[in-house]
Protein backbone atom coordinates (compact mmCIF):
# COMPACT_ATOMS: atom_id res chain seq x y z
CA UNK A 1 0.00 0.00 0.00
CA UNK A 2 1.33 3.33 -1.15
CA UNK A 3 2.17 6.27 2.03
CA UNK A 4 0.12 9.22 2.13
CA UNK A 5 3.13 11.49 2.07
CA UNK A 6 4.03 9.40 -1.33
CA UNK A 7 0.82 9.64 -3.31
CA UNK A 8 0.84 11.56 -6.20
CA UNK A 9 -0.71 14.95 -6.33
CA UNK A 10 -0.97 17.61 -8.85
CA UNK A 11 1.27 15.59 -10.36
CA UNK A 12 4.04 15.37 -8.17
CA UNK A 13 4.99 11.86 -6.75
CA UNK A 14 7.53 11.28 -3.87
CA UNK A 15 10.08 8.29 -4.41
CA UNK A 16 12.02 7.39 -1.62
CA UNK A 17 13.05 10.96 -0.37
CA UNK A 18 13.13 12.72 -3.67
CA UNK A 19 10.29 14.29 -5.59
CA UNK A 20 9.35 12.95 -9.51
CA UNK A 21 7.04 14.61 -12.21
CA UNK A 22 4.36 12.36 -12.48
CA UNK A 23 2.15 13.80 -15.12
CA UNK A 24 -0.14 12.78 -18.03
CA UNK A 25 0.02 13.91 -21.31
CA UNK A 26 -2.74 16.62 -22.61
CA UNK A 27 -4.56 14.45 -25.25
CA UNK A 28 -3.93 17.36 -27.58
CA UNK A 29 -0.47 16.88 -28.30
CA UNK A 30 -0.73 12.54 -28.85
CA UNK A 31 -0.14 13.26 -32.52
CA UNK A 32 3.22 15.50 -31.50
CA UNK A 33 4.06 12.99 -28.17
CA UNK A 34 4.27 9.47 -28.03
CA UNK A 35 4.35 9.17 -24.61
CA UNK A 36 1.35 9.31 -22.24
CA UNK A 37 2.65 10.30 -19.22
CA UNK A 38 5.87 12.03 -18.11
CA UNK A 39 8.16 11.08 -15.50
CA UNK A 40 11.40 13.40 -14.38
CA UNK A 41 12.86 13.42 -11.50
CA UNK A 42 12.31 17.09 -9.67
CA UNK A 43 15.82 16.75 -8.45
CA UNK A 44 14.68 18.01 -4.81
CA UNK A 45 13.77 16.85 -1.48
CA UNK A 46 11.72 19.74 -0.76
CA UNK A 47 7.85 20.05 -1.73
CA UNK A 48 7.97 23.92 -1.90
CA UNK A 49 10.62 23.55 -3.93
CA UNK A 50 9.26 20.64 -6.23
CA UNK A 51 6.27 22.57 -6.90
CA UNK A 52 8.23 25.55 -8.53
CA UNK A 53 10.32 22.88 -10.52
CA UNK A 54 6.92 20.94 -11.90
CA UNK A 55 6.14 24.31 -12.89
CA UNK A 56 8.66 25.00 -15.36
CA UNK A 57 9.45 21.89 -16.27
CA UNK A 58 5.55 22.00 -17.01
CA UNK A 59 5.68 24.97 -18.94
CA UNK A 60 8.68 24.06 -21.22
CA UNK A 61 6.99 21.32 -21.94
CA UNK A 62 3.62 22.91 -23.14
CA UNK A 63 6.17 25.14 -24.85
CA UNK A 64 7.37 22.55 -26.89
CA UNK A 65 4.51 20.78 -27.65
CA UNK A 66 2.81 22.98 -28.93
CA UNK A 67 5.51 24.34 -30.74
CA UNK A 68 5.89 20.81 -32.54
CA UNK A 69 1.65 21.01 -33.69
CA UNK A 70 2.08 24.69 -34.84
CA UNK A 71 4.96 23.41 -37.29
CA UNK A 72 2.87 19.90 -38.14
CA UNK A 73 0.41 22.34 -38.69
CA UNK A 74 1.40 23.79 -41.07
CA UNK A 75 1.30 27.32 -39.09
CA UNK A 76 2.40 30.40 -39.41
CA UNK A 77 6.39 30.86 -38.94
CA UNK A 78 6.00 33.82 -36.50
CA UNK A 79 3.94 31.67 -33.84
CA UNK A 80 6.06 28.52 -34.38
CA UNK A 81 9.20 31.43 -33.50
CA UNK A 82 7.36 32.52 -30.95
CA UNK A 83 6.61 28.88 -28.98
CA UNK A 84 10.57 28.23 -29.48
CA UNK A 85 11.93 31.48 -27.80
CA UNK A 86 9.34 30.71 -24.87
CA UNK A 87 11.08 27.13 -23.96
CA UNK A 88 14.35 28.70 -24.59
CA UNK A 89 13.20 31.78 -21.80
CA UNK A 90 12.15 28.68 -19.71
CA UNK A 91 15.39 27.50 -19.25
CA UNK A 92 17.70 30.65 -18.98
CA UNK A 93 19.04 30.31 -22.42
CA UNK A 94 18.87 33.25 -24.92
CA UNK A 95 18.19 33.06 -28.33
CA UNK A 96 21.44 33.38 -30.90
CA UNK A 97 21.14 32.36 -34.66
CA UNK A 98 23.68 30.24 -35.74
CA UNK A 99 26.29 32.97 -37.27
CA UNK A 100 26.46 34.56 -34.17
CA UNK A 101 27.33 31.48 -32.40
CA UNK A 102 30.04 30.04 -34.61
CA UNK A 103 31.80 33.71 -34.35
CA UNK A 104 31.59 33.14 -30.68
CA UNK A 105 34.27 30.81 -28.49
CA UNK A 106 33.88 27.29 -29.19
CA UNK A 107 33.52 26.75 -25.98
CA UNK A 108 29.82 28.41 -25.65
CA UNK A 109 28.64 26.52 -28.16
CA UNK A 110 29.49 23.60 -26.44
CA UNK A 111 27.95 25.02 -23.46
CA UNK A 112 24.73 24.85 -25.69
CA UNK A 113 25.18 21.41 -26.79
CA UNK A 114 25.70 20.22 -23.67
CA UNK A 115 22.49 21.51 -22.35
CA UNK A 116 20.41 19.80 -24.70
CA UNK A 117 22.51 16.32 -24.50
CA UNK A 118 19.15 14.79 -23.24
CA UNK A 119 16.62 16.63 -25.28
CA UNK A 120 14.52 14.36 -27.48
CA UNK A 121 15.75 15.43 -31.11
CA UNK A 122 12.30 16.05 -32.41
CA UNK A 123 12.17 18.88 -29.77
CA UNK A 124 12.27 22.56 -30.72
CA UNK A 125 15.10 23.15 -27.97
CA UNK A 126 17.17 21.58 -29.95
CA UNK A 127 16.93 23.93 -33.29
CA UNK A 128 15.82 27.08 -30.76
CA UNK A 129 19.28 26.57 -28.91
CA UNK A 130 21.75 25.80 -31.86
CA UNK A 131 20.31 29.05 -34.00
CA UNK A 132 19.07 27.04 -36.88
CA UNK A 133 15.51 28.73 -36.69
CA UNK A 134 15.22 31.64 -39.00
CA UNK A 135 13.62 34.83 -37.92
CA UNK A 136 10.34 34.78 -39.65
CA UNK A 137 9.92 36.45 -42.64
CA UNK A 138 7.44 38.88 -42.32
CA UNK A 139 6.49 41.29 -44.78
CA UNK A 140 6.56 44.95 -44.44
CA UNK A 141 2.55 45.33 -45.47
CA UNK A 142 2.19 43.05 -42.58
CA UNK A 143 4.22 45.50 -40.04
CA UNK A 144 1.37 47.42 -39.28
CA UNK A 145 -0.36 45.45 -37.62
CA UNK A 146 2.59 44.13 -35.75
CA UNK A 147 3.71 47.53 -34.38
CA UNK A 148 0.23 47.92 -33.03
CA UNK A 149 0.55 44.66 -30.69
CA UNK A 150 3.74 46.07 -29.95
CA UNK A 151 2.47 49.44 -28.31
CA UNK A 152 -1.14 47.77 -27.28
CA UNK A 153 -0.38 49.22 -23.88
CA UNK A 154 0.33 52.49 -24.96
CA UNK A 155 -2.50 52.83 -27.05
CA UNK A 156 -5.57 51.89 -25.03
CA UNK A 157 -6.28 54.83 -23.93
CA UNK A 158 -6.95 56.32 -27.75
CA UNK A 159 -10.58 57.02 -29.12
CA UNK A 160 -10.98 55.91 -32.57
CA UNK A 161 -10.13 59.08 -34.04
CA UNK A 162 -7.08 59.00 -32.21
CA UNK A 163 -6.20 55.49 -33.19
CA UNK A 164 -7.18 55.80 -36.78
CA UNK A 165 -4.87 58.57 -37.06
CA UNK A 166 -2.44 56.42 -35.38
CA UNK A 167 -2.52 53.64 -37.66
CA UNK A 168 -3.23 55.26 -40.61
CA UNK A 169 0.77 56.99 -40.53
CA UNK A 170 2.04 53.40 -40.41
CA UNK A 171 -0.42 52.05 -42.80
CA UNK A 172 0.74 54.51 -45.42
CA UNK A 173 4.42 53.94 -44.72
CA UNK A 174 4.28 50.17 -45.58
CA UNK A 175 1.11 50.55 -48.60
CA UNK A 176 3.86 53.48 -50.53
CA UNK A 177 6.88 51.23 -49.44
CA UNK A 178 4.69 48.53 -51.62
CA UNK A 179 4.34 50.33 -54.36
CA UNK A 180 7.66 51.78 -54.57
CA UNK A 181 9.91 49.48 -53.91
CA UNK A 182 7.57 46.44 -53.55
CA UNK A 183 6.17 44.75 -50.74
CA UNK A 184 9.22 42.66 -48.96
CA UNK A 185 10.00 40.33 -46.00
CA UNK A 186 11.87 43.31 -43.62
CA UNK A 187 15.18 41.34 -43.67
CA UNK A 188 15.72 41.94 -46.83
CA UNK A 189 14.85 44.98 -47.33
CA UNK A 190 18.43 47.09 -48.39
CA UNK A 191 20.02 50.19 -48.18
CA UNK A 192 19.69 50.65 -51.82
CA UNK A 193 15.56 50.15 -51.04
CA UNK A 194 16.19 52.49 -48.76
CA UNK A 195 17.75 55.45 -50.83
CA UNK A 196 15.55 54.58 -53.43
CA UNK A 197 12.41 54.89 -51.43
CA UNK A 198 14.12 58.70 -50.17
CA UNK A 199 14.43 60.01 -53.89
CA UNK A 200 11.20 59.40 -54.11
CA UNK A 201 10.02 61.50 -51.72
CA UNK A 202 12.71 63.57 -51.92
CA UNK A 203 11.63 64.14 -55.37
CA UNK A 204 8.01 64.76 -54.78
CA UNK A 205 9.70 67.56 -52.02
CA UNK A 206 11.52 69.27 -54.37
CA UNK A 207 8.53 69.46 -57.38
CA UNK A 208 6.67 71.47 -54.62
CA UNK A 209 4.13 68.41 -54.45
CA UNK A 210 5.11 67.74 -50.19
CA UNK A 211 6.26 69.59 -47.94
CA UNK A 212 10.08 68.76 -46.41
CA UNK A 213 7.82 67.98 -43.03
CA UNK A 214 5.77 65.52 -44.93
CA UNK A 215 8.65 63.58 -46.93
CA UNK A 216 11.14 63.23 -43.22
CA UNK A 217 7.87 61.41 -41.78
CA UNK A 218 7.63 58.92 -44.46
CA UNK A 219 11.06 57.89 -43.89
CA UNK A 220 10.68 57.77 -40.22
CA UNK A 221 7.32 55.54 -39.90
CA UNK A 222 9.33 53.43 -42.35
CA UNK A 223 12.17 52.92 -39.86
CA UNK A 224 9.71 52.41 -37.21
CA UNK A 225 8.55 49.86 -39.01
CA UNK A 226 11.93 47.51 -39.10
CA UNK A 227 12.25 48.48 -35.64
CA UNK A 228 9.22 47.29 -34.90
CA UNK A 229 9.79 43.98 -36.39
CA UNK A 230 13.26 44.09 -34.53
CA UNK A 231 11.10 44.60 -30.96
CA UNK A 232 8.72 42.17 -31.52
CA UNK A 233 11.56 39.19 -31.94
CA UNK A 234 13.50 40.54 -29.40
CA UNK A 235 16.51 40.57 -32.12
CA UNK A 236 19.68 41.68 -29.75
CA UNK A 237 20.84 45.09 -30.43
CA UNK A 238 24.24 44.20 -32.17
CA UNK A 239 22.27 42.51 -35.12
CA UNK A 240 19.49 45.47 -35.67
CA UNK A 241 20.62 46.95 -39.15
CA UNK A 242 17.80 49.14 -40.01
CA UNK A 243 18.26 50.75 -43.52
CA UNK A 244 16.52 53.72 -42.89
CA UNK A 245 18.42 54.72 -39.74
CA UNK A 246 19.85 58.14 -40.44
CA UNK A 247 18.54 58.77 -43.19
CA UNK A 248 16.88 62.21 -43.22
CA UNK A 249 15.66 65.06 -45.69
CA UNK A 250 16.94 68.53 -44.85
CA UNK A 251 14.38 71.69 -44.96
CA UNK A 252 15.20 73.91 -48.13
CA UNK A 253 16.52 77.21 -47.32
CA UNK A 254 13.45 78.77 -48.02
CA UNK A 255 11.37 76.28 -45.63
CA UNK A 256 14.15 77.44 -42.55
CA UNK A 257 12.75 80.79 -42.50
CA UNK A 258 9.01 80.20 -43.25
CA UNK A 259 7.10 79.73 -39.99
CA UNK A 260 5.53 76.51 -39.26
CA UNK A 261 1.88 78.56 -39.10
CA UNK A 262 0.26 81.76 -39.69
CA UNK A 263 -1.68 83.40 -36.59
CA UNK A 264 -4.64 85.02 -37.37
CA UNK A 265 -5.16 88.49 -36.75
CA UNK A 266 -6.90 88.61 -33.47
CA UNK A 267 -9.62 91.29 -35.08
CA UNK A 268 -10.80 88.27 -37.21
CA UNK A 269 -10.61 86.02 -34.21
CA UNK A 270 -13.41 88.43 -32.39
CA UNK A 271 -15.44 88.97 -35.26
CA UNK A 272 -15.71 85.56 -36.58
CA UNK A 273 -14.78 82.91 -33.52
CA UNK A 274 -15.34 84.89 -30.77
CA UNK A 275 -18.87 87.44 -31.55
CA UNK A 276 -19.40 84.39 -34.40
CA UNK A 277 -20.59 86.91 -37.25
CA UNK A 278 -20.24 84.79 -40.17
CA UNK A 279 -21.19 80.85 -38.27
CA UNK A 280 -24.84 81.32 -39.07
CA UNK A 281 -24.87 78.07 -41.01
CA UNK A 282 -22.65 75.92 -38.83
CA UNK A 283 -24.11 74.09 -36.68
CA UNK A 284 -23.67 75.27 -32.44
CA UNK A 285 -21.33 72.39 -31.57
CA UNK A 286 -18.80 73.56 -33.93
CA UNK A 287 -19.47 77.08 -33.42
CA UNK A 288 -19.17 77.43 -29.75
CA UNK A 289 -15.94 74.57 -30.23
CA UNK A 290 -14.30 77.25 -32.06
CA UNK A 291 -15.27 79.49 -29.87
CA UNK A 292 -13.83 78.05 -26.72
CA UNK A 293 -10.67 76.95 -28.46
CA UNK A 294 -10.14 80.34 -29.84
CA UNK A 295 -10.41 82.28 -26.42
CA UNK A 296 -8.82 79.73 -23.98
CA UNK A 297 -5.97 78.92 -26.84
CA UNK A 298 -6.53 75.33 -26.48
CA UNK A 299 -6.16 72.79 -28.97
CA UNK A 300 -9.44 72.07 -30.84
CA UNK A 301 -9.32 68.87 -29.99
CA UNK A 302 -9.12 69.25 -26.26
CA UNK A 303 -11.92 70.83 -26.33
CA UNK A 304 -13.86 68.03 -29.05
CA UNK A 305 -13.22 65.36 -26.58
CA UNK A 306 -13.85 66.91 -23.10
CA UNK A 307 -16.20 63.99 -21.45
CA UNK A 308 -19.02 65.61 -18.79
CA UNK A 309 -16.80 64.73 -15.80
CA UNK A 310 -14.11 67.45 -17.57
CA UNK A 311 -16.48 70.43 -17.52
CA UNK A 312 -16.95 71.96 -14.14
CA UNK A 313 -19.37 75.41 -14.59
CA UNK A 314 -20.53 75.55 -10.88
CA UNK A 315 -17.08 75.89 -9.62
CA UNK A 316 -16.08 79.52 -8.30
CA UNK A 317 -13.73 79.29 -11.04
CA UNK A 318 -15.76 77.83 -13.95
CA UNK A 319 -13.09 75.64 -16.13
CA UNK A 320 -12.28 72.26 -17.39
CA UNK A 321 -10.04 70.17 -16.58
CA UNK A 322 -7.60 68.74 -19.58
CA UNK A 323 -6.83 65.01 -18.55
CA UNK A 324 -6.65 61.70 -20.40
CA UNK A 325 -9.39 59.43 -19.86
CA UNK A 326 -7.86 55.55 -20.45
CA UNK A 327 -11.23 53.64 -20.25
CA UNK A 328 -15.04 53.99 -21.18
CA UNK A 329 -16.72 55.94 -23.50
CA UNK A 330 -15.28 58.62 -23.23
CA UNK A 331 -12.20 57.66 -23.05
CA UNK A 332 -9.22 60.07 -25.17
CA UNK A 333 -5.51 60.72 -24.93
CA UNK A 334 -3.85 64.82 -24.75
CA UNK A 335 -0.83 65.00 -26.81
CA UNK A 336 1.45 65.26 -24.04
CA UNK A 337 2.16 65.25 -20.60
CA UNK A 338 2.43 68.42 -20.46
CA UNK A 339 -1.10 69.31 -22.10
CA UNK A 340 -3.07 67.93 -18.97
CA UNK A 341 -3.47 71.20 -16.96
CA UNK A 342 -7.35 73.10 -16.09
CA UNK A 343 -8.41 75.91 -17.97
CA UNK A 344 -10.30 78.83 -16.92
CA UNK A 345 -13.72 79.75 -18.96
CA UNK A 346 -13.97 83.42 -19.02
CA UNK A 347 -16.33 85.73 -21.32
CA UNK A 348 -17.38 84.13 -24.82
CA UNK A 349 -15.61 80.88 -23.88
CA UNK A 350 -18.15 80.59 -20.56
CA UNK A 351 -21.19 81.33 -22.49
CA UNK A 352 -20.39 78.72 -24.99
CA UNK A 353 -19.74 76.10 -22.26
CA UNK A 354 -22.87 76.59 -20.60
CA UNK A 355 -24.66 76.15 -23.72
CA UNK A 356 -22.90 72.49 -23.95
CA UNK A 357 -22.75 71.51 -19.75
CA UNK A 358 -21.99 67.97 -21.22
CA UNK A 359 -19.58 68.44 -24.03
CA UNK A 360 -19.43 67.70 -27.80
CA UNK A 361 -21.03 64.32 -28.63
CA UNK A 362 -21.79 65.35 -32.12
CA UNK A 363 -18.10 65.26 -32.83
CA UNK A 364 -16.27 63.39 -29.68
CA UNK A 365 -14.00 60.89 -30.46
CA UNK A 366 -14.76 61.61 -34.64
CA UNK A 367 -12.62 63.12 -36.96
CA UNK A 368 -15.00 65.45 -39.17
CA UNK A 369 -14.53 68.84 -36.75
CA UNK A 370 -11.51 70.12 -38.66
CA UNK A 371 -12.25 69.72 -42.16
CA UNK A 372 -15.98 70.36 -41.29
CA UNK A 373 -15.14 73.57 -40.30
CA UNK A 374 -11.91 74.97 -42.18
CA UNK A 375 -14.42 73.58 -45.58
CA UNK A 376 -17.06 76.29 -44.50
CA UNK A 377 -14.82 78.98 -43.66
CA UNK A 378 -12.80 78.52 -47.21
CA UNK A 379 -16.04 78.20 -49.47
CA UNK A 380 -17.18 81.12 -47.54
CA UNK A 381 -14.02 82.82 -48.01
CA UNK A 382 -14.25 83.88 -44.35
CA UNK A 383 -10.45 83.48 -43.52
CA UNK A 384 -8.31 86.36 -44.06
CA UNK A 385 -5.78 86.86 -47.32
CA UNK A 386 -2.39 85.92 -46.55
CA UNK A 387 -0.37 88.87 -45.94
CA UNK A 388 2.21 89.64 -49.07
CA UNK A 389 5.73 88.19 -49.13
CA UNK A 390 4.11 85.64 -46.21
CA UNK A 391 4.35 81.79 -46.73
CA UNK A 392 1.54 79.57 -45.87
CA UNK A 393 -2.46 79.32 -45.14
CA UNK A 394 -4.68 80.17 -42.64
CA UNK A 395 -6.85 77.30 -40.79
CA UNK A 396 -8.37 77.16 -37.26
CA UNK A 397 -5.30 75.49 -35.58
CA UNK A 398 -3.51 79.49 -36.06
CA UNK A 399 -5.90 80.42 -33.15
CA UNK A 400 -2.80 78.67 -30.60
CA UNK A 401 -0.44 80.76 -32.80
CA UNK A 402 -2.53 83.77 -32.15
CA UNK A 403 -2.83 83.05 -28.55
CA UNK A 404 0.71 83.03 -28.36
CA UNK A 405 0.58 86.59 -29.97
CA UNK A 406 -2.20 87.72 -27.62
CA UNK A 407 -0.24 86.52 -24.73
CA UNK A 408 3.60 88.31 -25.66
CA UNK A 409 1.52 91.90 -26.46
CA UNK A 410 -0.18 91.14 -22.91
CA UNK A 411 3.65 90.99 -21.80
CA UNK A 412 3.25 87.80 -19.72
CA UNK A 413 6.27 86.14 -18.83
CA UNK A 414 7.68 82.53 -21.06
CA UNK A 415 6.31 80.87 -18.06
CA UNK A 416 3.02 82.11 -17.72
CA UNK A 417 2.71 81.61 -21.03
CA UNK A 418 3.42 77.22 -20.58
CA UNK A 419 1.14 77.11 -18.11
CA UNK A 420 -1.60 78.24 -20.26
CA UNK A 421 -0.92 77.03 -23.64
CA UNK A 422 0.06 73.62 -22.20
CA UNK A 423 3.73 73.23 -22.82
CA UNK A 424 6.67 72.08 -20.96
CA UNK A 425 7.46 74.11 -17.57
CA UNK A 426 10.47 72.17 -17.94
CA UNK A 427 11.74 72.76 -21.35
CA UNK A 428 10.81 76.59 -20.65
CA UNK A 429 13.49 76.75 -17.80
CA UNK A 430 15.65 74.66 -18.77
CA UNK A 431 16.09 72.43 -15.13
CA UNK A 432 14.32 70.40 -13.45
CA UNK A 433 10.39 71.74 -12.81
CA UNK A 434 10.84 72.99 -8.77
CA UNK A 435 7.38 74.59 -7.06
CA UNK A 436 3.82 74.80 -7.38
CA UNK A 437 1.86 75.02 -10.41
CA UNK A 438 -0.50 78.19 -10.65
CA UNK A 439 -4.11 77.29 -8.61
CA UNK A 440 -7.53 78.29 -10.51
CA UNK A 441 -7.74 81.51 -9.22
CA UNK A 442 -3.96 82.68 -10.77
CA UNK A 443 -5.11 81.15 -14.00
CA UNK A 444 -7.88 83.09 -14.14
CA UNK A 445 -6.05 86.34 -13.41
CA UNK A 446 -3.53 84.81 -16.41
CA UNK A 447 -6.42 84.01 -18.48
CA UNK A 448 -8.06 87.51 -18.42
CA UNK A 449 -5.07 89.12 -19.27
CA UNK A 450 -6.11 88.09 -22.94
CA UNK A 451 -9.00 87.84 -22.87
CA UNK A 452 -11.64 89.09 -25.44
CA UNK A 453 -14.43 91.47 -24.28
CA UNK A 454 -18.42 90.62 -25.19
CA UNK A 455 -21.43 92.75 -24.66
CA UNK A 456 -21.91 91.30 -21.27
CA UNK A 457 -18.86 91.09 -19.71
CA UNK A 458 -15.36 93.06 -19.71
CA UNK A 459 -11.70 92.34 -18.95
CA UNK A 460 -10.24 94.12 -16.61
CA UNK A 461 -7.08 95.90 -17.30
CA UNK A 462 -3.60 94.44 -17.08
CA UNK A 463 -2.57 96.48 -14.74
CA UNK A 464 -5.32 96.05 -12.40
CA UNK A 465 -4.71 92.25 -13.18
CA UNK A 466 -0.62 92.16 -12.32
CA UNK A 467 -1.77 94.05 -9.15
CA UNK A 468 -4.37 91.47 -8.33
CA UNK A 469 -1.41 88.91 -8.64
CA UNK A 470 0.81 90.72 -6.35
CA UNK A 471 -1.69 91.19 -4.18
CA UNK A 472 -2.50 86.82 -3.90
CA UNK A 473 1.28 86.23 -3.74
CA UNK A 474 1.20 88.48 -0.80
CA UNK A 475 -1.75 87.01 0.88
CA UNK A 476 -0.15 83.91 0.81
CA UNK A 477 3.22 85.23 2.02
CA UNK A 478 4.94 85.38 -0.87
CA UNK A 479 7.59 88.71 -1.41
CA UNK A 480 6.63 90.70 -4.06
CA UNK A 481 8.51 94.13 -3.62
Amino acid sequence: MIAEKDKCIDGIERRGRVYYMRWRVPARYAAVEKRKEINRSLKTRDMIEAKANFAVVQRSLLADWDFRLKESRGETTTETFDAALEMLREVGIPYRPKKELLAEPIEKLLDRIEAIENIDTQSAMVPATLGTLDYPPLMISEMPAVIEENNKANLTGKNKRQLDEWRNKYKYAASSFSEIIGDKPILEITEHDAMKFKRYWLTRRNNAEISTNHADKRLRFARQLVEAYYNRFDMPISERKNPFKDLKIEKTASEDHAPKKLSLPAAWIKHHLIDQFGLEELNEQARDIATISAECGCRQSEIIDLPPSAIHLDHEFPHIQLIPTNTGEYKHQLKNAASKRPVVLLGAALEAMKRHPDGFDRYRGKKTYSGTVNKYLKDRKLFPEVPAGEAGKYTLSCTRHTFEDRMVKAKMTNEERAYLMGHSVGAVRGRPVYGSMPDLELRALYQEMVAFPTARWLPRSIQTLRAEIDALAKRNSFRVE
